[in-house]
C-alpha cells in the first residue's frame, strides 16, 4: 500500500496556487512535470479530492501526497561553483524583498526534465536563508535577461498582484530575419498551447485561444536582419516567439518557431529581456541588463 503524506496550509499560504505552493515544498528535487502529472492522475490530492493545478490554497488545507523520488542533488553536479559564480555576477538588482538578475541565455529558471538544477536553485545557494526565494515569474530557458526573485511570500504576493494589474513593464530586444515593416507596430490575435509531444508543447493561434498583445518598435536595420523592441501587453506563453514568426519575421536562433533557415542564423535565440520595471514596497524600480549576451557580437559577423 502506497504511503500517504500531507502538508497542513497555514495563513501565509492562504490564497496560492496549489502547483506553487508545491514548487516551493519540493524545490530540493522533484520535476515540475512530475508534480503537474501527479496532480492530475490525483495522485496529489487537496482534503482527499482531486484538484486542479490554479486552485486557490484556504487556511486548514490538507494535502496529501504519495512519496516522489528525488531527481540528483544540485551538489553533485559538475562545476558548480562555475555557475553560481556567473550567476552571482548577474544580479543587477538586490534589496530585502527581490533580487533581480540576468539570466544567462540556456539556463532553465528551474530544476526538472532531466536538469539537477536552474536559477532558482542556484540563487538558493548564494543567499542563506533563501529557503522561502521563489521565482516572481519565468522566462523560457533560451531567452536572456530580466528576471526577477522575490526573496519572502508577502513580496511574492504583492509583485503577483502587479503582474495581474499589468502595472508590470517588461521590455525585450530581438532581431528577427528580414526587414520588419515600419507600419507593423503591434500584433493582437488569440493563443492558445498545443501538445506535440509528452513533454513538449507549442503556441498557436486560435478563435478560442486567449487574447495577446505585444507591441514592437524597429531599433535597426541590419543587412537582411531587424533589431527591434517587443514590448509585451499580456503574458501569453512565446508570445514574442509566435507574434514574429506569424507576422512573417521568426527571431533568428529559435528552433521552435522559426522559417527557412533562421534557426541556424545565430548561436542562440536572439532575445533578450531588456529591462522590468515594477514597484518594491513604495519605490518604483527600473533594472535594466545591459549585457545581452552576444547582440553585439552578431551585429559585427554580419
Amino acid at each position: 500500500m502506497t504511503k500517504i503524506n500531507f502538508f497542513i496550509v497555514n495563513k501565509d499560504h492562504e490564497g496560492r496556487r496549489l502547483d506553487n505552493f508545491l514548487f516551493s515544498k519540493f524545490k530540493k528535487g522533484i520535476p515540475k512535470s512530475k508534480i503537474y502529472s501527479s496532480i492530475r492522475k490525483a495522485k496529489i490530492k487537496v482534503n482527499g479530492r482531486k484538484t486542479k493545478p490554479d486552485y486557490k490554497l484556504q487556511s486548514g488545507d490538507k494535502i496529501g501526497y504519495p512519496e516522489l523520488v528525488q531527481k540528483t542533488d544540485i551538489n553533485d553536479s559538475p562545476n558548480l561553483q562555475d555557475h553560481i559564480d556567473l550567476i552571482k555576477d548577474s544580479i543587477i538588482y538586490d534589496s530585502k524583498n527581490f533580487v533581480v538578475l540576468n539570466k544567462p541565455p540556456n539556463y532553465a529558471v528551474h530544476g526538472g526534465s532531466g536538469l539537477n538544477f536552474g536559477i532558482i536553485e542556484i540563487v538558493r545557494k548564494i543567499y542563506k536563508y533563501s529557503e522561502n526565494f521563489n521565482l516572481a515569474h519565468r522566462i523560457d530557458k533560451s531567452t536572456s535577461g530580466c528576471l526577477v526573485i522575490a526573496k519572502k511570500m508577502s513580496a511574492l504576493r504583492d509583485i503577483h498582484k502587479q503582474f495581474r494589474n499589468r502595472s508590470v513593464k517588461k521590455v525585450y530586444e530581438c532581431i528577427v530575419k528580414g526587414s520588419w515593416p515600419k507600419e507593423l507596430k503591434k500584433i493582437n490575435n488569440s493563443l492558445d498551447i498545443q501538445k506535440t509531444h509528452k513533454t513538449d508543447q507549442k503556441t498557436v493561434k486560435t478563435n478560442s485561444g486567449k487574447e495577446s498583445l505585444t507591441k514592437f518598435f524597429i531599433n535597426e536595420q541590419m543587412n537582411g536582419y531587424t533589431k527591434i523592441t517587443a514590448i509585451p501587453q499580456t503574458g501569453r506563453t512565446h508570445q514574442i516567439r509566435f507574434h514574429c514568426l506569424d507576422a512573417g519575421f521568426p527571431i533568428i536562433g529559435d528552433k521552435k518557431y522559426y522559417l527557412g533557415n533562421s534557426k541556424t542564423d545565430a548561436k542562440r535565440l536572439m532575445l533578450h529581456a531588456r529591462t522590468i520595471e515594477f514597484t518594491d514596497n513604495t519605490e518604483k524600480v527600473i533594472a535594466t541588463s545591459e549585457n545581452d549576451y552576444g547582440f553585439t557580437d552578431f551585429k559585427k559577423s554580419i
